[in-house]
């Protein structure tokens, strides 16, 4: 599936569909960069490569020396995570490598934030469809439309209640296409 799919029916989108969507560079990207100084998540791949064929033969101890890139590499491919690690790596990737898309966005909806995260508790968005919608065209006039595309399905995924209105953005004409071709598995 690929994010222009995801796009035009994004309520149904789930973090697996997402990291499917990912590139493999994206994939081995945000998998490095979620395990930044992490030993419980080097821990919990390590488990998780144990249980695939490849790995299994590997002592627990083996994986202790691994760089990230070298987990990243050999957890990039789809099915190979479960949802909370693909979650987490999925908030790396925009946390550490697109911060300034977030913060620009947040910004324009008043939003109080760090570096793109956000620092209140709220409830519900501080804006109307409208601003919302002129908030999602600068960023997608500014940034990546794939980039903006998995940001805004990345929010919906993992906040519906609050970023549910981006759904009517996301599937309308306003989303522009990825230009990236679809991800290989």
């Amino acid at each position: 599936m690929t994010l222009s799919d995801l796009a035009a029916d994004p309520a149904s989108a789930t973090v697996a569909d997402l990291w499917s969507a990912l590139t493999a560079d994206e994939r081995r990207r945000a998998v490095a960069l979620s395990l930044k100084g992490d030993r419980d998540a080097r821990r919990a791949l390590a488990t998780l490569l144990r249980k695939t064929p490849r790995y299994r033969a590997f002592r627990p101890t083996a994986f202790n020396s691994w760089s990230a890139e070298q987990y990243a590499d050999a957890l990039k491919a789809p099915g190979l995570l479960t949802p909370d690690v693909m979650q987490a790596a999925l908030i790396a990737l925009h946390v550490e490598d697109r911060a300034a898309m977030l913060g620009g966005f947040l910004d324009s909806l008043g939003i109080p934030h760090t570096n793109g995260l956000i620092t209140d508790t709220i409830e519900e968005l501080p804006v109307d469809d409208a601003r919302l919608a002129r908030a999602a065209d600068d960023l997608a006039a500014r940034f990546p439309a794939d980039e903006v595309t998995l940001y805004f399905l990345t929010l919906m995924v993992l906040d519906p209640k609050l970023w549910g209105r981006l759904a009517g953005w996301l599937s309308g004409s306003r989303a522009a296409a990825p230009s990236r071709p679809p991800a290989a598995p």
